[in-house]
């Protein structure tokens, strides 16, 4: 993978977060709702890859990663699950 390939699905990922809290809210959501969200568009993203559909299956893969982006975020900020 290029540096330059990753820098801009990165920032796609961050415009796709931004996004989602501007529609949703700047509300910090509980991690297992992250986790469910991502989880919903897993699903998403598997009917796009089996459709072939190039532009869904990008959409989608944002879709993942954003929630899980949010994830990270509450993970490195709360004590809610510390370290094992």
């Amino acid at each position: 993978m290029t540096e330059s390939m990753k820098n801009s699905f990165l920032t796609k990922v961050a415009l796709q977060a931004e996004t989602n809290r501007l529609v949703k809210g700047e509300q910090d959501l509980p991690m297992e709702k992250w986790a469910m969200i991502a989880g919903e568009h897993m699903g998403h993203l598997f009917a796009a890859v089996m459709d072939g559909d190039r532009d869904r299956v990008e959409k989608e893969l944002l879709h993942v990663t954003a929630p899980l982006l949010e994830l990270y975020q509450g993970m490195m900020t709360t004590d809610s699950y510390p370290s094992k």
